[in-house]
């Protein structure tokens, strides 16, 4: 059976803090982490990934640029969801 000095649940920012400083203090240390990534709710499906969606609607719908342009004003219309997803790249289709 492996043993730890230290149990460190969760991977988000607090978590991955946690591991990093008692790493460095020579310490062992496991991380458990329930989602297949590390990064935590933050980082993989809260906030962060919803500010980016929403700053790009804001983007493509033209908002920014309203007060200068006019009400009517739109870098795309309509937007779709294709418009808020980067597409594949070579260097994503090769982890797949």
């Amino acid at each position: 059976m492996e043993t730890y000095d230290l149990l460190v649940i969760g991977s988000g920012p607090a978590g991955q803090r946690a591991a990093i400083q008692a790493s460095k203090f020579g310490k062992r240390v496991a991380l458990i982490e329930k989602m297949e990534v590390v990064g935590g709710a933050a980082i993989n499906t809260g906030t962060i990934p919803s500010k980016t969606m929403r700053e790009a609607v804001l983007h493509l719908s033209g908002f920014y640029w309203q007060s200068i342009y006019g009400v009517n004003y739109r870098v795309k219309e309509p937007i779709t969801m294709a418009d808020l997803f980067l597409p594949r790249t070579a260097c994503d289709q090769d982890r797949d």
